[in-house]
């Protein structure tokens, strides 16, 4: 048995209803020109991009530091200290770690950069060119509390 799919045109805004989903009790949706613009904030890629950091495995917040004296510990549940620049449909995003020992930083960032990027551009369809990670500390396990699942 084969089902038909309905899919949206190639050039539909992203997040629009298909055809079938949109069906007649909603009118054809105009050109994207008269409809208005759309601007994403910094901030917004910022929260989405902090919160795809704590979905990462062995990776936490960095520890606060004052003077450059660590005060306080890591801890998995805090959000990792995260800046993005939006320009246009493009961002580019910071983010400041720490590690869970002994995790490989090389597997990890490279999971933290896979994760940022399908948030960020599934839930605001802006497009993540770019993504700087500083790993700043490796926290011993009994430093980490564990997540709750």
């Amino acid at each position: 048995m084969s089902t038909a799919v309905t899919r949206a045109p190639d050039d539909a805004p992203i997040g629009a209803p298909l055809a079938a989903e949109v069906g007649s009790a909603y009118p054809q949706l105009g050109d994207p020109a008269e409809r208005g613009s759309l601007t994403i904030a910094d901030r917004v890629v910022e929260r989405v991009a902090g919160y795809a950091v704590t979905r990462v495995e062995d990776v936490s917040a960095a520890p606060r530091r004052l003077l450059g004296v660590r005060v306080g510990g890591a801890r998995a549940d805090e959000e990792a200290s995260v800046d993005a620049r939006v320009d246009g449909h493009t961002a580019t995003v910071d983010a400041t770690i720490a590690v869970g020992w002994p995790a490989s930083v090389r597997a990890v960032t490279a999971r933290l950069r896979q994760q940022v990027r399908e948030d960020v551009e599934r839930i605001t369809g802006v497009r993540v060119a770019h993504i700087d990670i500083d790993v700043v500390s490796m926290i011993a396990p009994a430093a980490r509390r564990r997540r709750v699942q």
